[in-house]
């Protein structure tokens, strides 16, 4: 999963998920080198300050929309108009590429789901979907293997352009089927469950791990700032 705050050498883990920009290639070659596959996250349906490019992506008029709730230096972006930035996703995607990484998250693709009232723009599943479409194809040209972030109903008509799928709190909010898609042509499929969001006192550990194993999606136990590495796992 994504880490922001990264242990000093690579765990021991199948499939690492860490920041594309904040990640150094040493890392990803390190973590390559113990036999893991190394996942590259980028957020692609909203701006976050803190990010080198973001000044190209307000400089677009109109482009960027409301905060994205919880998080006042992040934004929304008008994936509708993806032709006119997809070239600044471009770059990122080959900066992924340069620092050996072997997929790429494309996180905040749920956007439409939303509503106008909170991201400011008027979105559809079919503007991500030809989004997505886009970025996908440019990714794989750089030998990079999508991963669908959540976006869980729309799995079915995403499958053939990813290589693998990641939930969030699938158990919690009872849609971790939604991968089966991805599990019947023989893709990864995995779920970051976080005990804080769950009603307090509530969480059930061996829920997580039992519904997890019914729909065959790798799950682990962590924390909603992925300031630290995950607490556990089901086996």
């Amino acid at each position: 999963m994504q880490s922001q705050g990264l242990p000093s050498t690579p765990p021991a883990v199948a499939f690492l998920d860490v920041d594309g920009f904040d990640t150094p290639a040493s890392y990803v070659t390190a973590a390559k080198a113990a036999g893991t596959k190394t996942i590259c996250y980028l957020d692609i349906g909203s701006a976050e300050s803190n990010r080198p490019d973001y000044a190209k992506l307000s400089a677009i008029s109109g482009l960027l929309g409301n905060s994205y709730p919880g998080f006042p230096g992040e934004r929304y972006i008008d994936i509708s108009r993806y032709p006119e930035f997809i070239q600044i996703m471009d770059d990122r995607l080959r900066m992924c590429r340069d620092k050996g990484f072997d997929y790429v998250e494309f996180d905040v693709m749920d956007s439409f789901e939303d509503g106008a009232s909170t991201t400011g723009f008027n979105l559809t599943e079919q503007n991500m979907i030809d989004y997505v479409t886009a970025l996908s194809s440019r990714a794989r040209g750089y030998g990079l293997k999508p991963v669908q972030k959540n976006t869980g109903g729309s799995a079915a008509k995403l499958v053939s352009l990813f290589d693998a799928i990641l939930f969030e709190d699938c158990v919690l909010d009872n849609f971790c089927s939604d991968g089966a898609p991805y599990v019947s042509a023989g893709k990864p499929a995995f779920n970051a469950e976080y005990p804080e969001l769950w009603p307090a006192g509530t969480f059930d550990r061996s829920r997580v791990c039992s519904v997890s194993a019914s729909a065959q999606i790798s799950t682990i136990i962590t924390v909603v700032a992925l300031d630290r590495p995950a607490s556990d796992r089901c086996s």
